[in-house]
């Protein structure tokens, strides 16, 4: 049975996504930044290199990290029980045997 959607309820599963993107995002920053932070400035120390390239990278890298990490959270919100409700996909298109 399809539910109202309210600003309740809207609210509920905007902050079940959102602090799992907080968590999971800071918890990835601090493992991925400093770990490229320090083979980044290893690198730089034996090449000589400028540090743009390595900060660009580091900054796409964190990019690409940033958003998989929101699908993986939206993916858990998916699937959560809300107590009175739950997250479900639901077909636009009739069932049709195969």
């Amino acid at each position: 049975m399809e539910l109202e959607m309210t600003w309740r309820r809207a609210m509920r599963v905007w902050w079940a996504y959102t602090w799992r993107v907080f968590v999971l995002g800071l918890l990835a920053a601090m493992v991925f930044g400093i770990s490229a932070g320090v083979i980044a400035a290893y690198m730089l120390g034996k090449t000589g290199s400028p540090g743009e390239v390595p900060r660009l990278a580091i900054g796409a890298i964190g990019s690409v990290l940033g958003a998989w990490l929101s699908i993986v959270s939206m993916k858990c919100v998916l699937g959560c029980n809300f107590g009175e409700f739950r997250v479900a996909l639901i077909s636009n298109t009739p069932w049709l045997p195969r």
